[in-house]
């Protein structure tokens, strides 16, 4: 009898291992997770006859390599020291399979029997095919021999700009993500990113908002944003420093797509919904001194761009930059400017604009502001997100429009701060999807050219390390000119929503 058991043991051994042998040869491993992220293995596996529909394949992994290979030993696996993941199948239709698992993350929830490793953590894995032999009761599971890889970093996505980017205007029910910068969750780019995160369920994505309402391009890089142009307080640091911050505690080596908008504010936006609403455009309509100078802004932004990827490329040089211009609130239905078709949600501010007041803001504002950035996305390799013309026909005089009235500014945030910004529904519209395909596709690029990628950012670092050095001067100049121009404006007062 002892013999009888002896015997069954050793057959038992030998089936096994001429199994492994005949796995190992019948299993090519064709990708592991091994750039920034990566979540997805695939091997492709012969069927040996086994029926696809009768086949299981998985993998087994943990941290202890050890575990991993008793996994599959009787009478010494410990289910709580390792974890399985199951593949999906694809059948090639030549006796083989694709077979493929997307390890756990953030942004995909463990099943029962997986676990989120972070970045940095070394998996030791191996594939497993099980299958009911013919004239079999039980399971026969073979695995491959145990490997190892290291989980890399999520794909990474900074989110840089100003209150069209921040989401003022969308607030909704819920409180400010961030109250000095009114950064909401319902901002266009966010909801972008959300959908990302959901869609791309094969990637790990982590993501730093340093949105902020009345935020400048310069803000981005060379100053601290004030909390008013005229003040020493400040709202936050330079985005581009909170940005650094982040990689540097998260110990991401890299960043892979920079979303961002601005300019808006380098040319007085901001003080179309501040501290003088419309009356500065009134005021700039009707001063020739003052209309220079906002030509003259308009002129400067060109070299605040430049400067600000110079910056950049000398810090963090992403792989990619996906850039947002403005969407147009004064276009109403039939693409006819606001003035044409009053509203009847209009308030004391709407129904005090001129006519010539909606004409000036339309062609010197919005056009010449979109102009810029357009060329600048050009001159600089930005992936451009036009959405200048998403909102058209649901402007400021639809009521059910995109963008807040004055009143509904107050109403939806307790401020005039919202005005003529586009609201949750406007959010939702005119940016998500635009944004969210975007985005998908330069993801799909960084991972097809990323070593060509790798070779230009190092080229455009050197390269921008080169003019700041050069340019030292040319910071102060920018400083200078936007402190200067926030001066002229600066006593305009809010006298201008009052009735007439």
């Amino acid at each position: 009898m002892r013999t009888q058991i002896l015997f069954k043991t050793l057959l038992r051994f030998i089936i096994l291992v001429s199994f492994q042998f005949g796995f190992t040869q019948n299993i090519q491993v064709k990708s592991l997770p091994d750039e920034p992220g990566e979540r997805k293995a695939t091997s492709i596996v012969k069927l040996l006859g086994i029926p696809l529909n009768n086949v299981s394949i998985s993998v087994v992994y943990g941290t202890d390599s050890l575990e991993v290979k008793n996994a599959f030993i009787l009478n010494k696996k410990n289910p709580s020291k390792y974890f399985e993941t199951k593949a999906s199948l694809k059948d090639l239709k030549n006796g083989t399979v694709e077979a493929t698992v997307v390890f756990p993350h953030s942004g995909l929830e463990p099943k029962p029997r997986e676990k989120i490793f972070t970045n940095g953590t070394k998996v030791y894995f191996s594939w497993a095919r099980t299958h009911i032999p013919n004239g079999a009761t039980e399971e026969l599971t073979i695995n491959s021999p145990v490997s190892s890889f290291v989980m890399p970093r999520p794909l990474t996505i900074a989110y840089m700009g100003d209150s069209y980017a921040s989401g003022e205007g969308g607030k909704g029910d819920e409180p400010w993500e961030n109250d000095a910068c009114h950064r909401s969750n319902n901002s266009g780019g966010i909801l972008a990113i959300k959908k990302l995160i959901r869609e791309r369920k094969d990637v790990a994505f982590d993501y730093v908002n340093t949105t902020c309402s009345g935020a400048r391009v310069i803000d981005f890089f060379l100053v601290a944003q004030p909390v008013d142009p005229s003040k020493n307080a400040t709202k936050q640091d330079k985005q581009l420093d909170i940005v650094k911050s982040w990689l540097s505690r998260k110990k991401y080596d890299g960043l892979d797509i920079l979303l961002a908008d601005g300019g808006g504010n380098d040319i007085g936006f901001g003080n179309l919904v501040g501290s003088g609403l419309l009356s500065f455009f009134r005021e700039l309509r009707t001063d020739k001194a003052l209309n220079q100078e906002l030509n003259t802004a308009l002129d400067n932004l060109p070299d605040v761009y430049e400067s600000f990827m110079n910056f950049l490329n000398a810090e963090i040089t992403p792989s990619k930059i996906v850039w947002m211009n403005y969407p147009n609130p004064l276009i109403g239905e039939g693409d006819r400017l606001c003035y044409q078709h009053p509203s009847a949600c209009w308030g004391i501010l709407e129904n005090q604009i001129a006519n010539e007041d909606w004409e000036f803001i339309n062609n010197n504002i919005f056009k010449k502001l979109n102009d810029r950035v357009a060329e600048a996305a050009t001159l600089h390799g930005w992936d451009l997100v036009d959405v200048s013309k998403k909102a058209n026909g649901f402007g400021v005089c639809n009521c059910e429009g995109y963008f807040n009235t004055l009143g509904q500014s107050i109403m939806r945030q307790g401020d005039e701060r919202g005005t003529f910004h586009p609201n949750m529904r406007g959010f939702n519209i005119i940016y998500k999807e635009a944004v969210y395909k975007k985005l998908d596709a330069n993801v799909d690029a960084i991972f097809k050219d990323r070593r060509m990628l790798a070779i230009k950012k190092a080229k455009e670092a050197a390269k921008a390390k080169i003019k700041l050095q050069n340019n030292k001067k040319k910071e102060l100049t920018l400083i200078n000119n936007q402190s200067n121009f926030s001066d002229k404006i600066k006593p305009i007062q809010k006298v201008s929503i009052e009735s007439k």
